[in-house]
C-alpha cells in the first residue's frame, strides 16, 4: 500500500500514520508549491492559543515544491525555542527536540530538502517501515492527475493506494481500477485519536503537528497510539473501485 503526498512541514499525525501502515511513501515534490498551504508550516499549542511554526520561503511564480528555496530569514534555533516554550511543562519535550534539531539545524537550502529530511527522521523515531520516495526522482510522464497518481503507484510497485479523504473531490477511483490501483480511504480527521495534550483548559485540538503528541507521549507512546488506531479501522476502511 502506497501514501502519496507533497511532503509537508512537521506533519501532523494523519501523515505519520501513513508512515506506519503503508508500504511507500511517495512525497509529490514536483507540482506546484502552494502558498498557505502546509509544506513550509504547521501548528502547535501554546498557553494561550494555537500557533503556527513556519518556515519563510522564496517565493516564485510557478514554482515546484522541489524548487522552493528556504528564504535567509530562516532561523532554526528560533524555531526549536518556540517549541521548548510551548511543550516545556510536557514529559517528552526533551526528546522530540533531540529528533527534530539535527534536520532543522541542517542548513538546507531548499523546502523540500528540509521537510524530507525532518520526516526522515521522524519515520526513524516512529519505527516506521515504509521505503520513502520521491516523485521527482521516479519515472513519471502522465499529465493528468488521476493517471500521474496511477504511474506513480506503479513505478514504486503497488496497487493500492491509501487515500485522504481531501482527494475524494477529484480522484477517479474508476480510471485508477483501469490501472489495475484500488484505494483506500482513510478519513484521518473523522477518527482522530485523542490523547493527553498540555494545556487541556484549551480542551483538545485535532490537528496539530505531530510535536505536540510526541511531547505529550514521546515517540514509542506517538508509534503505539497510532498504530492501534490504524489497525482499529484498516479492516473497515471504505474502498474504490478497481478493475
Amino acid at each position: 500500500m502506497i501514501y502519496i503526498e507533497q511532503p509537508p512541514f512537521a506533519p501532523w499525525l494523519g501523515f505519520c500514520e501513513a508512515l506506519l501502515g503503508c508500504d511507500t511513501v511517495a512525497f509529490y515534490d514536483d507540482v506546484q508549491y502552494t502558498r498557505g498551504g502546509w509544506q513550509n508550516r504547521n501548528r502547535i499549542k501554546t498557553a494561550d492559543k494555537i500557533t503556527w511554526l513556519t518556515v519563510p520561503v522564496v517565493r516564485e511564480t510557478g514554482q515546484l515544491i522541489k524548487d522552493t528555496r528556504i528564504a535567509p530569514a530562516f532561523d532554526p534555533d528560533w524555531l526549536l525555542r518556540q517549541i521548548r516554550l510551548a511543550y516545556a511543562r510536557t514529559a517528552h519535550v526533551e526528546e522530540a527536540l533531540n529528533v527534530l534539531r539535527p534536520a532543522l539545524t541542517a542548513g538546507h537550502e531548499y523546502l523540500a530538502d528540509l521537510n524530507i529530511d525532518l520526516i526522515t527522521a521522524l519515520a526513524t523515531a516512529l519505527g516506521s517501515p515504509a521505503r520513502l520516495l520521491r516523485t521527482s526522482q521516479m519515472k513519471v510522464t502522465a499529465d493528468g492527475k488521476t493517471e500521474r497518481l496511477a504511474q506513480i503507484c506503479a513505478v514504486a510497485g503497488e496497487r493500492v493506494l491509501w487515500a485522504g479523504s481531501g482527494t475524494r473531490g477529484y480522484l477517479d477511483t474508476g480510471e485508477l481500477g483501469r490501472h489495475r490501483v484500488s484505494v483506500r480511504w482513510n478519513e484521518f480527521a473523522d477518527r482522530h485519536p485523542q490523547y493527553v495534550q498540555a494545556w487541556p483548559r484549551q480542551g483538545f485540538v485535532p490537528g496539530l503537528s505531530v510535536i505536540d503528541a510526541v511531547c505529550a507521549l514521546g515517540w514509542a507512546g506517538t508509534a503505539a497510539l497510532l498504530r492501534t488506531s490504524f489497525e482499529a479501522y484498516l479492516p473497515h476502511a471504505e474502498k474504490g473501485s478497481a478493475a
